[in-house]
């Protein structure tokens, strides 16, 4: 341990001596893909190409790799060429200079005798996703749409959905959509399914594909031919379909009757609803349909798993809302089983409490009797409160109930007194003449210890003591004990309840609760730690002062009974019915509440629109950092434009430093280059600074023209999630009128950022762009 020199050998490779480990480790690897002896076998060859994709997956940067492993590609092994496409598939973005060295050997792939490498030629091609190579992708793109194969065939129409969000205007100008429109007669079923859901996202701005009649039948005579996934999003294509007469109404739904008895809940839902959409206007035919469904939905909620169990009845739920008797001769189906999951049980007591009539109360309120008992507590406090929502439901079963919650109260278990004690309080606002039967048994059944940890509970517990003290004999001594040790409470919502319920009481029996109540206002007005019941003490003792009478008016007053409870009303769920089979049933709350559209990805048949955003904001950022050159005329918030391409802020922020370090850290994403449309002049790039800062791309610093060549440095910042910065360098050649740009990205959104830079340019009418 002496020996310093050893000390020094044994320690632990320093981070510098890791990355030259790595660098020599990424040499080595080169070397092996040049040697002549492992290109002869290979078995080694393949053994090294999977180690560099190992490396890349690992995080190391094999990228100096590129040309060696273009090289690889020239084999028939069918995993090698995996491997070599998925490198290139990774590097291609970040390093699209090299991308164009992968053109040739993709588009020689693409021309194989193998379906199997032209297809995954074509994949690899259409996911390098570099504006640039576009060009180089439509021609091998045309030819695959027509080959021989069925699987070249769908994946050249994926690719068409890729290329689309690179380049929309390319896609026009190939009329691939004509393409696709003309392959919905391919004699391959999994083509026309391709086709028909590649052609609705690519038309997706305008409307979706054109459902002709011709075109309508055509897809549902082939409807069961589609896999599981395809037919469901087929029939939601064609919910924009409408029929001509009755007639044809009737004969699509023999055709999709079928689709009813299918196994796969998603084919299910989506027959539903096209059921629903059908016959939205046919009010004779709505009990029908809705019986019809019924049948289908059932089966699939019994022999489903856990998860999909609850999304059918959520659906259901959703149709009970709309038809309340339509599943009450099916109660039996919504009892619990003992191997359902918690969130299934609570959505069957949900819907036995809505479905529950004269008719089939007593079985209903038997069986959910029996899951009081249930050893998980948050089942049995469910099935409490389901009984409770039966009676503020059904006034005849009134007697019958509180039997049943007296019995609650004999099992001595301090959640089920609880749960009961708050079940009670809302039937005696809901039937105050029933409490002379009720309220006396409830405390010689219920005390406050036992529900020493349910602050609702004994908040009930003293509710029903100020209205109904009369009717208890040790009321006020059990407000007495409450009152000696107020100090121990800490619930705001007891207090107040204990403060209303001992002066309530006050006016019923004042000679024993004059010193109580005195005591408790004096505690509770000197207490200022909670603030709303030193308020209401006050105001109280304010009245009494002012008049004992205007007090009682003003505290007790009239009393009458509560007609609806809100936390109990059945909505009819209208604007989530129209989502119907989507996940905002299953979420129970309309899709705009949970979903933020952004680009790419957009809803089919529906163009992508901006929220408003809220420009007032001043923590949004302080805009460009000071000591640069930066365009002092900064337009007003009112003139922000949000792109449709990506979300940015307004006015980001990012420190000189920090933007320095990025730059040098991130790899290039992507790069644009436009012929400006007008003759450049110095004044041109305070005009692109300004087009720049409308759409939230901020100056960091900019160069005095040299050399006939101006030099920029943007930033912007996502108005997502993520809060990612985008860097830009770009520069305006004078003299031959071209702009250029590098963009670096914290994410992989940095072609739909150029998009956005283009945008702007082209706002300004500095460049031609035709935007979709």
């Amino acid at each position: 341990l002496l020996d310093c020199g050893r000390c020094e050998t044994m320690a632990a490779p320093t981070k510098s001596n890791a990355y030259e480990s790595k660098r020599s480790e990424v040499n080595e690897l080169r070397t092996l893909l040049r040697s002549r002896e492992v290109q002869r076998e290979p078995a080694k060859y393949r053994e090294v190409v999977e180690k560099v994709i190992l490396y890349m997956t690992l995080g190391v940067d094999v990228s100096r790799l590129f040309s060696e492993i273009v090289l690889a590609s020239a084999t028939r092994d069918l995993v090698q060429k995996k491997l070599v496409y998925l490198y290139l598939c990774n590097y291609s973005e970040s390093h699209s200079e090299l991308a164009l060295l992968t053109v040739n050997t993709l588009q020689k792939d693409c021309r194989d005798t193998n379906p199997l490498i032209r297809g995954m030629a074509l994949r690899s091609m259409c996911n390098l996703r570099v504006p640039n190579l576009v060009e180089y992708v439509l021609d091998p793109l045309n030819t695959c749409l027509g080959d021989s194969s069925p699987y070249v065939r769908k994946t050249a129409i994926l690719g068409c959905v890729k290329i689309h969000y690179l380049d929309q205007m390319a896609i026009q100008d190939a009329s691939i959509p004509d393409r696709l429109y003309s392959m919905f007669h391919d004699r391959d079923p999994q083509v026309v399914a391709n086709a028909v859901i590649a052609l609705e996202e690519i038309l997706a701005t305008r409307g979706g594909i054109m459902l002709t009649r011709e075109v309508a039948h055509l897809l549902l005579n082939h409807l069961k031919q589609f896999t599981e996934w395809n037919q469901s999003a087929i029939m939601r294509i064609l919910l924009r379909y409408k029929a001509t007469d009755e007639d044809e109404v009737f004969d699509i739904m023999n055709v999709l009757d079928e689709r009813l008895k299918h196994a796969n809940a998603g084919v299910v839902l989506a027959a539903c609803r096209l059921f629903l959409e059908l016959t939205e206007s046919m009010d004779d035919l709505q009990d029908d349909v809705y019986d019809r469904l019924k049948t289908p939905l059932i089966t699939l909620m019994s022999s489903a798993c856990d998860e999909i169990s609850f999304t059918v009845l959520q659906h259901v739920h959703l149709l009970i809302k709309r038809r309340p008797h339509l599943f009450v001769d099916e109660y039996k189906s919504f009892y619990c089983r003992f191997s359902d999951r918690s969130y299934v049980k609570a959505k069957k007591l949900e819907i036995l409490t809505d479905i529950v009539t004269s008719a089939n109360s007593g079985r209903i309120i038997e069986e959910l009797t029996a899951y009081v008992t249930d050893v998980d507590q948050e089942m049995a406090r469910l099935s409490v409160r389901a009984v409770g929502r039966i009676v503020l439901k059904l006034e005849d079963e009134l007697q019958h109930i509180s039997t049943v919650l007296l019995a609650f109260l004999e099992l001595d278990s301090s959640y089920l007194t609880a749960e009961t004690a708050v079940v009670i309080q809302n039937l005696l606002r809901k039937y105050p003449d029933f409490a002379d039967a009720l309220v006396p048994q409830l405390f010689e059944l219920a005390d406050m210890e036992a529900c020493a940890d349910e602050p609702a509970a004994r908040a009930a517990l003293v509710w029903i003591l100020g209205q109904y003290g009369d009717l208890v004999d040790d009321a006020p001594y059990i407000l007495e004990e409450m009152i000696d040790n107020l100090d121990q409470e800490l619930s705001s919502t007891v207090r107040l309840e204990l403060l209303t319920a001992t002066l309530s009481l006050f006016f019923k029996r004042p000679p024993e609760m004059q010193k109580m109540l005195g005591s408790l206002l004096e505690k509770v007005i000197a207490d200022e730690l909670h603030t709303d019941v030193h308020d209401r003490a006050l105001l109280y003792y304010r009245l009494l002062k002012q008049s004992p009478d205007v007090a009682r008016d003003a505290i007790v007053g009239q009393q009458g009974s509560v007609e609806s409870f809100v936390d109990l009303t059945v909505g009819s769920g209208d604007t989530i019915f129209k989502e119907f089979d989507s996940l905002s049933v299953s979420l129970n709350q309309p899709s705009d509440a949970f979903i933020t559209q952004t680009p790419p990805f957009n809803i089919i048949g529906n163009p992508f629109s901006e929220p408003d955003l809220d420009t007032t904001s001043d923590d949004l950022g302080a805009g460009p950092a000071e000591g640069f050159l930066v365009d002092a005329a900064a337009p007003a918030s009112d003139s922000f434009v949000q792109s449709s391409h990506l979300r940015l802020v307004q006015r980001p922020s990012i420190d000189p430093a920090s933007f320095e370090q990025k730059w040098m850290q991130w790899e290039i994403s992507a790069m644009i280059k436009d012929i400006v449309k007008v003759v450049p002049t110095p004044s041109t790039a305070h005009d692109i600074e300004k087009a720049m800062t409308k759409y939230g791309v901020m100056l960091m610093a900019s160069s005095p023209p040299s050399d006939g060549v101006i030099k920029f440095f943007f930033y912007a910042q996502e108005a997502t999630a993520s809060s990612a910065y985008h860097l830009v360098e770009a520069t305006l050649d004078i003299g031959t009128r071209t702009f250029s740009a590098h963009v670096k990205s914290g994410n992989q959104e940095g072609p739909l950022f150029a998009m956005v830079l283009r945008e702007a340019l082209s706002y300004a009418h500095l460049i031609d762009m035709d935007l979709m």
